[in-house]
């Protein structure tokens, strides 16, 4: 749902892109972010008690058990998910996609390294492999928003934060549901 949503983004701020209205950009990404989070906290309670689905869909105790315990850690990294879409389509509406290639691959050998050390050195478990996958996300998420708040390529499309992001939420939402259902 979360990457459908943020098709939104790329198809709007393309367009504001194209046209030459470089601030627009900075405000669909804003109202995308905000959309995204509240549906991530949203989905996040279905996370949160995934062991009653899964008993209820026939899995047996120990699988419904050690599901929830795994989706319970990565309820972190459903929120990191959230942010990271929309930024991610703001930027390649830019063409800037080399940048977010090498703080992907930076943070996926970050993320091997300290998932070894959690799993099998500090013997973490499955909460520790979803706790460093939820971890890798929020360090990706930081770069991307160090990138756009500080990187002279968004000087012009990202102006800080605005009020207008709520203006015309609705029918963005309508929009980013819409690309949901279509990615789906």
């Amino acid at each position: 749902m979360q990457l459908g949503m943020s098709t939104a983004v790329q198809t709007v701020c393309g367009q504001a892109y194209g046209a030459r209205r470089y601030r627009a950009m900075g405000v669909v990404c804003q109202r995308a972010l905000v959309l995204q989070f509240v549906t991530a906290v949203a989905i996040a309670f279905f996370y949160w008690y995934s062991g009653p689905f899964l008993r209820l869909i026939g899995q047996t105790e120990d699988v419904a058990v050690a599901g929830q315990l795994y989706a319970r850690g990565l309820v972190p990294q459903l929120l990191a998910f959230a942010l990271f879409c929309p930024m991610q389509r703001f930027l390649q509406a830019q063409n800037i996609v080399n940048p977010v290639a090498y703080m992907v691959l930076a943070v996926l050998v970050f993320h091997i390294f300290i998932s070894w050390l959690a799993v099998f050195v500090l013997s973490f478990g499955l909460l520790g492999a979803a706790l460093t996958l939820s971890f890798s996300w929020w360090v990706l998420v930081a770069l991307t928003w160090a990138y756009i708040i500080w990187s002279p390529a968004c000087k012009e499309t990202w102006t800080g934060l605005s009020m207008l992001a709520f203006r015309g939420l609705l029918g963005y939402a309508k929009l980013a549901f819409a690309s949901a259902v279509m990615l789906a």
